[in-house]
Parts: structure tokens; sequence; C-alpha cells
């Protein structure tokens, strides 16, 4: 019998946490006015957010993440368009199957907004914007 008193015992000490954590909830030891407001408009969610704008004149490669950036900076440098399983090991990473596909999307993702042109399946160089064919959009 003395586990059944031991049990009962629990249940009540639960309810008295319980109606304290209650209390506490109802009764914030902070005044209203000290709280500071959250607008949850500025907070971003991570939804809609782009993070590789798309070109545009005037627009240079430095508002652009730092992976993508780097492809950038790699593609501009290469005397050739480059694949991806040759972007991999230059922006440091193990050139394994599993980093050239979850890298292959960043240099398309860069030729669906306008930094990358995609000359053949899968090679990538510098696109070209205006009349000057020596004119690039990475610098």
């Amino acid at each position: 019998m003395g586990g059944s008193v031991a049990a009962g015992d629990h249940a009540g000490d639960r309810a008295q946490v319980l109606a304290e954590l209650s209390a506490a909830e109802a009764e914030p030891d902070v005044p209203a006015e000290d709280v500071p407001e959250v607008n949850k408009a500025s907070v971003p969610h991570g939804i809609g957010v782009m993070a590789v704008p798309p070109w545009r004149e005037g627009l240079v490669a430095q508002v652009l993440p730092d992976v993508y950036r780097d492809i950038m900076e790699i593609v501009a440098d290469a005397p050739g368009p480059l694949q991806a399983e040759q972007i991999v090991p230059r922006i440091g990473l193990e050139a394994t199957t599993a980093k050239i596909e979850g890298t292959r999307g960043m240099p398309k993702r860069l030729v669906e907004r306008g930094w990358l042109d995609e000359g053949g399946p899968g090679r990538f160089t510098l696109a070209r914007h205006g009349s000057d064919p020596g004119r690039v959009n990475s610098r």
C-alpha cells in the first residue's frame, strides 16, 4: 500500500506545479510596457525569400550568397565552360557523386537568374549582356 500513497502524493505535486505554472502565465513578472513588441512582418520565414536575385544592369556578383559568388569567380577565371564536377573541388568540396549532384543545382539557378549561360548540357560560362561581347556580368 505504500506504493499507492506515493503515487497519490505525486499526483498532488503535479497538480500543484500545474497550478503554479498557470498562475505564472496569467501574471507575467515583467510589466507589459517593458516587453518588446514582436513585429511579425519583419521576421524572415524563408518562404518567398530569393537568395539569388535575377541579374539586372548594374548588379554585381557581391550581392550573391558566398557559395554562388565563389561559383561565379571560378567560372569567370576558367579558360572555357565548366561542368559541376569541375566546380565542386574548386569551391572546397570533395568531388564525390553526392557533392557534385548537390552542387549541380547552383550553377543551374545562376543560369535561370541570368548570371551564367549554359552553352551545352551542364557546361557553364558567364552570361554576356548587352552589345559588347567582352562585357560580362561578374564584375
